[in-house]
């Protein structure tokens, strides 16, 4: 599993790097950085990359958390599909995943790892010119890597970002 979640990290870097990176969509693209927390977005820093002339944006988030002996790692991946873009925000539907790994330095076999996966539909509004507000509700299917399915529960995601 570990090894799995690693190599999608890398392969989603790469992607990131080289769209950003391409001097034929360096005029064209935005580009978000901020807060994040939610169901199938992730917990902790994010980045978003959206290019103006396709409606696929794509955000990545995460935040390792060590204090003495615990440690609780958490990442995040979305694709959003926007819907319309109006002057003020824009809709759009989302498919997202979240990994939640909580272990302990000192014990073993008590590592615990929590998956959310679904879609969702949300909404962004500009607050200002170069600040937004990302609120979008998934259908978000939680997992427990040792025992399998648990629950499906709408809890909402809820971004703060700066676009330039």
């Amino acid at each position: 599993m570990k090894s799995i979640i690693a190599k999608l990290t890398i392969i989603l870097a790469l992607l990131v790097g080289v769209s950003i990176t391409n001097p034929v969509y360096a005029q064209q693209s935005r580009n978000s950085v901020g807060f994040v927390a939610g169901s199938t977005y992730g917990f902790g820093i994010g980045y978003k990359h959206q290019f103006y002339n396709s409606p696929v944006a794509l955000q990545v988030a995460g935040f390792p958390l060590v204090i003495e002996d615990n440690v609780l790692l958490t990442g995040g991946a979305v694709l959003q599909f926007t819907l319309h873009r109006g002057n003020y925000g824009s809709t759009f539907i989302s498919v997202g995943s979240s990994v939640i790994h909580e272990a302990n330095r000192w014990v073993r076999n008590q590592d615990r790892t929590l998956v959310a996966v679904g879609p969702g539909i949300g909404i962004e509004w500009m607050a200002h010119k170069n600040f937004g507000v990302v609120l979008d509700i998934p259908a978000a299917a939680f997992f427990d890597t040792r025992e399998g399915f648990k629950s499906v529960l709408p809890i909402p995601n809820l971004t703060l970002m700066y676009t330039w």
